[in-house]
């Protein structure tokens, strides 16, 4: 009984002293361990393709230094000193001007699973600015969104849906709104609650390996990887 109540105890303590705030390059090495000690078990793909630690490595690396390029990315502590990550989430730029490789993941040779998976991230986004309004010429690119398991259901996701966000960024860089290749049910709620609209769907059903397996059979009951998308002008009240 003492154990239980320690336990409860430590759970409960988790999340009353957060501190968000932009990630910056310094934060990288405390990024990836987090998504290594959370996003490569909580997150629903990487549940179901059991990805290599050096798959990962290379995945979630590579997300980290080319969304820590600009100021766009928020990281959650649980203490003034940042020792505990609690959160985040990494986004990039990308530019009507740019080329789809711009905002492509550039992973190659991975195991045939791995790859199919990154394949299929790239052919979501492939067609966007077709199906972006015209006035858009720059997008937030929402690549990883994470909350670790002590933290969830603490309202963290949906404040993170625009934390990174103030006016004077987004005239700078000319953001007319935000994309996510939303993988998961939890995230593609979290995103048609906050306003996002879907411009695309692609069934996991279709994504098989040489010998016609499914590759991604999700255990949160997810069917489906979404392009959701909101316009910058549906977010009120951003900070100058």
């Amino acid at each position: 009984m003492k154990i239980s109540l320690t336990r409860l105890a430590q759970a409960s303590s988790f999340g009353k002293n957060l501190v968000y705030r932009t990630a910056v390059k310094e934060d990288s090495q405390k990024l990836l361990e987090f998504l290594f000690q959370y996003f490569a078990k909580d997150e629903p793909c990487n549940r179901a393709l059991k990805m290599p630690f050096s798959v990962l490595e290379v995945m979630f690396s590579g997300t980290i230094d080319r969304c820590l390029q600009l100021p766009f990315s928020s990281i959650v502590t649980d203490s003034e000193d940042g020792d505990r990550v609690a959160a985040c989430v990494l986004s990039s730029v990308w530019k009507r001007t740019d080329t789809n490789e711009d905002a492509d993941y550039a992973f190659k040779n991975f195991p045939e699973n791995a790859q199919l998976f990154v394949n299929l991230l790239n052919s979501m986004h492939s067609n966007f600015w077709d199906l972006a309004p015209p006035n858009v010429q720059a997008v937030l690119h929402r690549e990883i969104v994470s909350v670790g398991t002590p933290y969830m259901r603490k309202g963290i996701s949906s404040r993170l849906v625009a934390e990174q966000l103030n006016k004077t960024l987004i005239k700078k860089h000319n953001i007319g709104g935000i994309i996510s290749e939303a993988t998961s049910l939890a995230n593609q709620r979290l995103e048609e609650k906050h306003g996002f609209r879907c411009l695309l769907e692609k069934s996991y059903a279709n994504v098989v390996d040489s010998k016609g397996n499914c590759v991604l059979q999700l255990d949160d009951g997810t069917t489906h990887m979404k392009l959701n998308f909101k316009e910058i002008g549906g977010f009120e009240n951003l900070p100058e």
